[in-house]
């Protein structure tokens, strides 16, 4: 099978699977609209395709003139981007692919699902909206813009939290999961370095990541545990530098930094031995769709704790691979963190469970039977 996926940018997140096509014997490529500063291309580089010439204009007036000092004007590209049409008309026709996964309910997503709709290509939208969710309005531009993109769509998210009170499930949405090779097996970690017990977090330098709460929590830990907290964070602009200083501050402030170490930037290889080093994982953000660094830390036999305000936190087998603890929640934060570092030979048993969950749930197999049930979906639609 060709496929082929549209994204903003080519995150991380999808290595796993890039890589699960590969080994299955297909072939997929990736449409990027832009190139990201962190990200690991080993497995597949994209293709760059852009945005068009007015656009880019247009763009550039908007985030460095009318919102300069706007921290997310950037973002607006992500569901207004406009590509180069005849650029990537030539790209689809030339690789033909037989199924094209496109990322969110964008302009465009519209623009691509356009020319895969001429080209007979069927299509499947990508998002991080759950599978369950409350009931939505619809109105007449929602309407529109739910004709002109797929019916069809995947995503990580089951539900935001654990609490489905409420809500209703989406008929048209597939849950496939984020997948994650296994790393360290639990007889082959080493646990507890130089007799510290070993908390790692990663996240941009922005203030809904919480990083300065996560501070706080180990701090308060500290004349119980012998800990230290390594925070690995990407510093790409101005505002991130800004959270990064007033976080940095607050370490020499509390006398903290031979406790606490704040990193940046760092390489695949560098995060990598972080995971290996590190004994507990921990999510402090608010405002997650679909963290996958959890997941990842499980693939490193290390217990995860996430906030619940994350659109994947129930990949934590709560009190079994982790805990997860109460949004903006400090005190319920430093519990949960507690229950993990009050007992080792319990740290280590629950990182050995979450090592067997990633190799149970988030595998190649879990996401391709997803994408081959919308298939059938779609070949029914077309004999209907």
């Amino acid at each position: 099978m060709k496929v082929l996926y549209m994204s903003h940018r080519y995150h991380t997140n999808q290595t796993t699977i890039m890589k699960g096509w590969k080994e299955n014997g297909h072939e997929v490529r990736i449409i990027s609209q832009y190139a990201g500063k962190v990200e690991d291309y080993t497995c597949v580089k994209p293709d760059v395709i852009g945005y068009s010439g007015i656009f880019k204009v247009f763009d550039h007036l908007y985030v460095k003139v009318l919102k300069k000092n706007d921290p997310v004007a950037a973002d607006m590209k992500l569901k207004y981007g406009i590509p180069p049409m005849v650029k990537l008309a030539k790209y689809i026709k030339a690789f033909r692919p037989d199924v094209a996964i496109l990322r969110e309910r964008s302009m465009y997503t519209i623009c691509m699902n356009a020319i895969c709709k001429h080209y007979k290509i069927p299509a499947i939208l990508y998002n991080q909206t759950p599978v369950w969710e409350k009931p939505t309005v619809m109105n007449r531009a929602h309407k529109l813009v739910w004709k002109l993109t797929p019916k069809y769509r995947i995503t990580p998210v089951d539900v935001v939290g654990t609490d489905y009170s409420g809500l209703v499930r989406d008929e048209t949405a597939y849950l496939a999961p984020f997948l994650m090779e296994p790393q360290v097996r639990p007889e082959e970690k080493i646990y507890f370095a130089d007799e510290y017990i070993n908390v790692f977090c990663i996240g941009k330098y922005q203030k809904r990541k919480n990083l300065q709460m996560m501070i706080e929590a180990v701090e308060e830990l500290l004349p119980k545990y012998r800990l230290h907290l390594v925070i690995a964070g990407e510093m790409s602009n101005r505002f991130h530098e800004e959270y990064y200083r007033k976080v940095s501050s607050y370490v020499k402030e509390h006398k903290l930094e031979g406790a606490v170490s704040l990193l940046t930037n760092l390489d695949r290889d560098a995060v990598e031995k972080e995971y290996k080093r590190a004994d507990v994982f921990v999510l402090p953000s608010t405002d997650e769709p679909a963290a996958v660094s959890h997941l990842e830390a499980m693939a490193f036999s290390i217990p995860a704790i996430s906030g619940s305000d994350n659109g994947t936190a129930n990949y934590i087998k709560n009190g079994i691979t982790g805990y997860i603890f109460e949004d903006k929640n400090k005190e319920d934060l430093k519990e949960k963190m507690e229950k993990i570092i009050s007992d080792k030979d319990n740290l280590m048993k629950m990182g050995a469970a979450a090592y067997q969950h990633v190799k149970d749930n988030f595998q190649f197999g879990n996401y391709y039977g997803q994408i081959e049930r919308i298939i059938g979906e779609l070949e029914n639609d077309k004999n209907v």
